[in-house]
């Protein structure tokens, strides 16, 4: 009886023993095999969505560029000309026309005085002309060629000097002076002379002594152009 009661007893010692043991085992168990549960179907895995890559940042701007005036162009060089004279009007005081001549088939050297004649130029002088022009006389439209031939205008006071060619006209006398012509038509169908000054001594009266001692009025001296 009593060695029964022994083996119950070592029976039941190695059950307890056993007990903890066998929880050890399951408990290990379970933590490296979990239980799996059949839930269904595995759902198919979500597509991975890319994050929106952000725009490039815009390139910094470059400051306008300064708005800088073109250097103006170096001065051109011009050669100094020589003064042009005023334009002759059309007609002046002693109805003389700014295209009219006054010509002769001699010039006034070895003369005390010479007639002149009022003419259009027709042909300009040429080389082969041997520097004579053609004119056209005003009083009878005749043509007539000739190398002597002169422009003139109106003489100033303060150019009146010894030795000065003059042209005046003739047809218009008074108290021993020549004035100037009072009408057109007597002015350009008149006659006309050249001479020079040779005596300036009576300005202060009006009139100035030309060559053959003839008084002309100073309304009725033309000066040569050059």
């Amino acid at each position: 009886m009593s060695l029964l009661l022994r083996l119950l007893s070592v029976v039941v010692c190695a059950g307890i023993l056993a007990a903890p043991l066998a929880f050890a085992e399951s408990d290990e168990i379970e933590v490296l095999q979990p239980q799996v549960y059949d839930l269904g179907d595995t759902p198919a895995p979500r597509p991975k969505i890319k994050k929106p890559v952000p725009p490039p940042k815009p390139a910094p701007r470059q400051e306008a560029e300064k708005f800088v005036p073109a250097p103006p162009p170096p001065p051109r060089y011009e050669a100094p000309q020589r003064p042009v004279p005023p334009p002759l009007p059309a007609e002046d005081g002693h109805y003389i026309q700014a295209d009219d001549y006054f010509i002769q088939r001699h010039s006034l050297e070895g003369h005390t005085w010479i007639w002149v004649e009022l003419a259009k130029m027709v042909n300009a002088p040429a080389a082969n002309t041997k520097g004579e022009a053609e004119f056209m006389k005003v009083r009878d439209g005749k043509n007539y060629w000739t190398n002597h031939f002169w422009r003139t205008r109106r003489a100033s006071q303060d150019e009146l000097r010894l030795g000065l060619v003059v042209v005046a006209f003739n047809d218009h006398r008074r108290n021993d002076v020549y004035g100037a012509p009072e009408k057109k038509d007597r002015a350009r169908g008149g006659g006309w002379f050249m001479a020079r000054i040779t005596d300036t001594s009576d300005l202060y009266k009006g009139y100035v002594t030309v060559s053959g001692n003839y008084k002309v009025g100073l309304d009725n001296l033309r000066v040569i152009l050059p």
